[in-house]
């Protein structure tokens, strides 16, 4: 169970997280540097199936100032969905909405969090660290894979975001930000080929967004 003291500790934090993001709030926004629109479609073995589009009331609840939402097969019919979500000033007009609580529902629920390597990366990285979440509906299961592109960095974690998105706004002036997920169906419970499959396409996704989105300078 987890202990009083360390709950007391994660509300004191989020607390001081909101407020330091009310104190940051003055930010200039940041355009994206290339339209989502134009992002590749086709990636390696995997074409464009077709895309997704949110209606007005979803996007106007997320906020987001670009986003795609794809659909990709390869050869053997195998999909994976791609979504892609760019904000010029998270927290402003919009912010991210985390997977553990937005995919939960309809049935499905999460039957495993971890951490996995990417042997690929930005910024003349050679890898980077992203999460991945298995989640289930009844005999079904999905393979998520997801991370944070923000300002030159890959971000795990919700929580590490937070206090990057509060240090960068205060010393640099920036709060623009990315989420990105990639989805696919474990395909008669062979959990390990959905992984690595999710895992070989995140490695060709990652430097490609590189070209549309802010780096580390602008």
């Amino acid at each position: 169970m987890i202990s009083k003291g360390r709950v007391l500790i994660v509300l004191a934090l989020f607390a001081i997280t909101w407020y330091l993001l009310q104190m940051t709030s003055e930010v200039t926004p940041v355009p994206i540097k290339k339209a989502l629109g134009l992002f590749p479609h086709q990636i390696g073995s995997y074409y464009l199936a077709n895309s997704f589009q949110s209606s007005a009331d979803v996007l106007e609840l997320l906020g987001v100032d670009d986003y795609l939402q794809y659909n990709y097969l390869d050869g053997s019919a195998s999909r994976i969905n791609l979504y892609v979500g760019y904000y010029k000033s998270v927290g402003v007009s919009g912010s991210y909405h985390s997977p553990k609580n937005c995919l939960p529902g309809g049935g499905w629920g999460i039957d495993g969090v971890k951490k996995v390597v990417l042997q690929s990366g930005i910024e003349g990285k050679k890898e980077a660290t992203v999460s991945q979440m298995l989640i289930r509906n009844g005999s079904e299961y999905q393979v998520v894979l997801y991370w944070y592109q923000n300002r030159g960095r890959i971000i795990a974690s919700e929580y590490w975001e937070k206090i990057y998105l509060v240090l960068d706004a205060m010393l640099t002036g920036r709060r623009d930000g990315t989420f990105v997920r990639i989805m696919t169906v474990a395909g008669e419970g062979d959990i390990a080929a959905a992984e690595a499959r999710a895992k070989e396409f995140a490695q060709q996704v990652m430097p490609l967004l590189e070209g549309h989105l802010p780096g580390a300078r602008l």
